[in-house]
């Protein structure tokens, strides 16, 4: 597994700034030739409100040098998505990696 770098500790410093989520998870990561992250791919659980205005704060508020896509759940939709073995949910909570974790 890849070595947390600093522009993605930056980067989810910033995520938990912002939406002060229970966790960051990284579920996909792009490297250049030389082993450098060049994009990662984020899902946030929230404790509760509205995801989406959330995700899209994110976007708005955040000036990374590392391209980020994120996914932005409340705690009640991602508990209810990972019951579900078949989904997307399921799939980065058994294979993602907890960047931050509030609980």
């Amino acid at each position: 597994m890849m070595i947390v770098d600093t522009k993605l500790k930056g980067l989810c410093d910033e995520i938990v700034r912002i939406a002060d989520p229970v966790r960051v998870i990284l579920f996909s990561f792009k490297q250049d030739t030389e082993g450098n992250l060049s994009s990662v791919k984020l899902c946030v659980i929230i404790k509760g409100g509205d995801s989406r205005l959330v995700e899209q704060k994110l976007y708005v508020e955040i000036d990374s040098e590392l391209p980020f896509d994120v996914l932005v759940y409340t705690r009640d939709e991602w508990d209810e998505l990972i019951r579900d073995d078949m989904s997307f949910a399921a799939r980065i909570n058994s294979s993602g990696r907890v960047l931050h974790a509030a609980d």
